[in-house]
C-alpha cells in the first residue's frame, strides 16, 4: 500500500510538473526570443480550459482529441496578438520595451480575466455562475503490476511527454528551432545573418500561448480552476522559470518536474495549503545558492 501510495504520487507530481513545464516552456520561449514578459500567459491557459470545456461540453470532442483544435487555433491567436497588439505598441518605446510588454499584456490578461468570468457566468451551470470549472473527464483505473493507476492521469502524462518530445523536435532539428536557440543566444547576430526575428517572434509567442493552452485543457482534467486564476498562474510559471534559469528551455522543464513533485507531496503528507507556500522557499534557497537559477547564464548575459 505504502509502495502504491508513492506511485501515485509520482505520477500526479510528474503530470502537474508536465503541466508547470509546459506553462514555463512556453514563457521562457516568448522571453528569450521576444525579450518580452507576457503577463497574461497564465490567462491563456484559463483561455484553453474554456474551450476544451466548450468543445467537450457542446460538441461532445474528446479532450485529448481537442488538442488538434486547440494547438493551432492558439497558435494563430497568438502571431495575431504578437503582430497586432505587441508588435504595435513596443516599436513606439525602444529601450522600455520590456515595461510596455508588460503593461500590455498586463492589460490584456485583466481583459481574458473579465471575458471569461462573463461568459461563464450567462453559461448556465458552467462554473456554477463564477466558480471554477473542470472537464468531467474520467476512464476506468488501470492495473499494472497489481497496482491501480488512474487511467485518465496516465494518459495525460504520456501525452505531455509526446508534446515534450515534439517540441525538442522542433527546437532541434528545424530550420525554425536553430533560428529560436540562435536568438536566444544572440539576437543581433541572428539579425546580421538574415534571421527574421520579427517573424520568429510571432510564431514563438505562437507556440507559447498554445502550449499555456493545452496546458490548460490538462489542468481542468485532473483539478478545477477559477476563470481568475491566471495571473497566479503566470507568478508560478515565472517562479519555475526562475528555479531553472533565465533563458534555459531544459531549466523551465526541469523546474516545471521539481515544483510538480514538491507539491504533490506536501500536499499528501502537510496539507494542499502548504504546497505553494514550499515551492517558493525552495525558489529562494536556490537564488540564495544560485542566483542564476540551476541551469541559467547570468542575468547581464540574457540582456545582450
Amino acid at each position: 500500500m505504502v509502495f502504491e501510495t508513492h506511485i501515485t504520487l509520482i505520477i500526479g507530481g510528474l503530470l502537474l510538473g508536465g503541466i508547470y513545464s509546459m506553462i514555463a516552456f512556453g514563457l521562457t520561449l516568448t522571453f528569450g526570443v521576444s525579450r518580452i514578459l507576457n503577463v497574461a500567459h497564465g490567462d491563456f491557459l484559463i483561455l484553453g480550459s474554456v474551450v476544451g470545456l466548450i468543445l467537450f461540453d457542446i460538441f461532445g470532442i474528446n479532450p485529448f482529441l481537442s488538442i488538434a483544435i486547440i494547438a493551432p487555433l492558439f497558435t494563430l491567436l497568438g502571431m495575431a496578438v504578437d503582430r497586432g497588439l505587441i508588435r504595435t505598441i513596443i516599436s513606439r518605446t525602444g529601450e522600455r520595451a520590456l515595461a510596455a510588454s508588460i503593461i500590455v499584456t498586463l492589460g490584456l490578461s485583466m481583459a481574458i480575466e473579465d471575458s471569461t468570468a462573463y461568459y461563464l457566468g450567462q453559461a448556465g451551470g458552467w462554473a456554477g455562475g463564477l466558480g471554477y470549472i473542470s472537464i468531467p473527464y474520467n476512464l476506468p483505473s488501470i492495473t499494472l503490476l497489481g497496482y491501480s493507476i488512474p487511467a485518465t492521469r496516465l494518459l495525460t502524462l504520456i501525452a505531455i511527454i509526446a508534446i515534450a518530445f515534439l517540441m525538442w523536435l522542433i527546437v532541434t532539428k528545424t530550420y525554425l528551432g536553430k533560428v529560436i536557440r540562435a536568438t536566444i543566444q544572440d539576437r543581433e547576430t541572428a539579425m546580421s545573418l538574415g534571421a527574421d526575428v520579427g517573424l520568429t517572434s510571432a510564431i514563438t509567442l505562437g507556440i507559447g500561448i498554445a502550449l499555456a493552452a493545452i496546458a490548460g485543457l490538462f489542468y481542468v482534467m485532473i483539478t478545477s480552476v477559477s476563470p481568475f486564476a491566471g495571473l497566479g498562474l503566470t507568478v508560478k510559471a515565472l517562479t519555475i522559470v526562475i528555479l531553472g534559469g533565465l533563458g534555459s528551455l531544459f531549466g523551465s522543464v526541469f523546474g516545471g518536474l521539481i515544483i510538480g513533485l514538491i507539491e504533490s507531496y506536501v500536499s499528501y503528507y502537510v496539507g494542499t495549503i502548504w504546497a505553494a507556500p514550499v515551492a517558493i522557499l525552495l525558489l529562494i534557497v536556490i537564488l540564495l545558492v544560485r542566483p542564476s537559477g540551476l541551469f541559467g547564464r547570468r542575468v547581464e548575459e540574457v540582456r545582450k
